[in-house]
């Protein structure tokens, strides 16, 4: 398998240590064209200093957002600008959109037909995806996996109840394409998984929250979303601060406030040393379903597949 897009990558194929970055920048990337695409950027203090929301905002000079440059939105010049600026050797970027393409479609190589490639990730999903992804009772014959939509990670966090977007799935394919783009007007300044991460917010929310308290973020009477917004910031683990940021812009904009979770996702990922899906083989799961016997059967395919960095799950006891 050719993946022209994704070379060798140095990260770490075991458990890491903590990793020393002190800026944290999340993106929460809507098209290219539109107005839905929002930023944070958070700074980690000296000392005993904490975790501050330097710059919360969907578009440059917005009054409340710790950005007075300017007066425009987030488009593909406006962000790389912005990402080449404030990146440096202590840096770390957090992007909520896919960062690789499903393998099917990063390929080269005559296909086979799915049902005999030996690819590492088409194989590993074509074995386990039936025995950890629900099948749908109204049709059995549906297909566990589609390998040119789906990536081994998305099939890992949905079996424990995050249910990521499929990478080229409904509404997501203009997506995975400005991150591709992205990813290769950036490179090698941000490289996948040394600074430059993939993250889904409502993974996070879920896995240090619960999926009750990640729904009412999102659904229900506008006023309790935004309370419930500021239930869930006050309640991070180690506590965030705000400098030129109003906390109302954060948790009254469903873009700016999943920015500052992707930029916070980092953040953890810095301090916690995750190494991909091996976060997964001792994890505390429902009965049968064999999570931890697939992630350590993945290997190291993930690194070229992509990785989805959220919480991991809880170790069995």
């Amino acid at each position: 398998m050719s993946d022209p897009q994704q070379p060798e990558s140095s990260v770490t194929k075991g458990p890491a240590a903590a990793r020393p970055f002190r800026r944290f920048i999340g993106v929460d990337l809507g098209g290219g064209r539109g107005k839905n695409t929002a930023i944070a950027r958070l700074e980690l203090g000296d000392g005993e200093a904490g975790l501050t929301v330097a710059e919360a905002t969907i578009r440059q000079g917005h009054r409340g957002t710790g950005n007075h440059e300017g007066d425009a939105l987030f488009r593909d010049e406006v962000l790389v600008e912005y990402l080449r600026r404030w990146t440096d050797d202590e840096t770390v970027v957090a992007i909520n959109a896919p960062l690789t393409l499903p393998p099917c479609v990063r390929c080269t190589l005559a296909c086979p037909g799915i049902k005999v490639c030996d690819v590492p990730s088409v194989a590993w999903m074509r074995t386990w995806a039936p025995l950890l992804l629900p099948r749908g009772k109204s049709d059995p014959s549906k297909p566990a996996v589609t390998p040119y939509t789906q990536r081994a990670t998305e099939v890992l966090w949905t079996s424990l109840g995050a249910r990521p977007r499929e990478a080229l799935g409904q509404g997501t394919g203009p997506l995975a394409a400005r991150a591709t783009y992205l990813r290769r007007v950036l490179s090698p300044k941000l490289r996948l998984h040394e600074n430059l991460l993939e993250v889904y917010p409502r993974a996070t929310l879920t896995q240090l929250f619960g999926s009750t308290t990640e729904r009412r973020t999102r659904h229900g009477e506008t006023q309790r979303v935004w309370d419930t917004r500021k239930e869930v910031l006050a309640g991070l683990r180690e506590g965030i601060d705000y400098a030129y940021v109003w906390p109302e812009v954060v948790v009254r904009n469903t873009h700016v406030f999943g920015a500052v979770l992707c930029a916070y996702t980092g953040f953890l990922w810095s301090r916690g040393g995750w190494a991909g899906p091996r976060e997964f083989e001792q994890a505390d799961t429902a009965a049968g379903i064999p999570l931890r016997d697939a992630a350590a059967a993945l290997g190291d395919a993930w690194v070229r597949d992509g990785w989805i960095y959220a919480p991991p799950p809880a170790p069995s006891a």
